[in-house]
């Protein structure tokens, strides 16, 4: 059975929750923001959230039209 739960990253100031699920075919985690519409994944918890909130940046930072 796969473990999974949500968490909070913050942005700029701003949180967003997160979906993190085991993925037992890698041994790491996948994350999800569905508010912003990105995954991203990594080997452990820490590694998988600093992941997602660079994840989310590079959207927000995209949606605003930056690089």
């Amino acid at each position: 059975m796969a473990l999974s739960g949500t968490s909070t990253v913050t942005v700029n100031g701003k949180a967003f929750v997160v979906m993190i699920r085991a993925d037992e075919s890698t041994a790491g985690f996948n994350v999800e923001c569905g508010e912003v519409g990105v995954v991203s994944q990594g080997k452990t918890v820490k590694g998988s959230l600093t992941a997602i909130a660079e994840a989310i940046e590079q959207q927000l930072r995209n949606q605003q039209g930056g690089t």
